[in-house]
């Protein structure tokens, strides 16, 4: 018991001097898997036992603290359109107020991709079909 007591003080003891939650949890899972291990069995059993206990709270303690390093994922939404009818779109057309103005930039914007759209496919055909690139 008085060996337990003075393994997990010093664990807990030399934690404070580490950088990350990860090498943290690495040390305390150790010691813990360590003093679980060296509770089963007898002789050489039982230093079996204490090193997979290492082994195995080194890795547990690894992942833990590695999971307690990652940053928070912050999802950021889009704010409410002014009014629920008209959504606005982010591109060139989103700035004009007037609904009938702003839908015509939208088409036209709309026609413009297309039609690039079209002559690229055109291009890439020619290019590959008879090598005019």
């Amino acid at each position: 018991m008085k060996k337990l007591l003075i393994v997990a003080v010093s664990a807990i003891a030399l934690s404070g001097c580490l950088a990350t939650n990860q090498q943290g949890g690495t040390l305390i899972g150790a010691a813990t898997g360590g003093l679980l291990g060296s509770q089963v069995g007898s002789g050489t059993g039982k230093l079996v036992a204490t090193g997979l206990g290492v082994l195995v709270g080194a890795m547990t303690g690894q992942a833990v603290g590695q999971h307690m390093d990652q940053p928070p994922t912050i999802v950021y939404k889009e704010t409410a359109p002014r009014s629920a009818a008209a959504p606005r779109a982010n591109n060139r057309c989103s700035y004009i107020e007037n609904d009938g103005v702003r839908s015509s930039c939208e088409r036209g914007l709309a026609d413009r991709r297309r039609e690039a759209q079209k002559q690229s496919e055109q291009r890439a055909y020619q290019c590959s079909r008879y090598g005019k690139c």
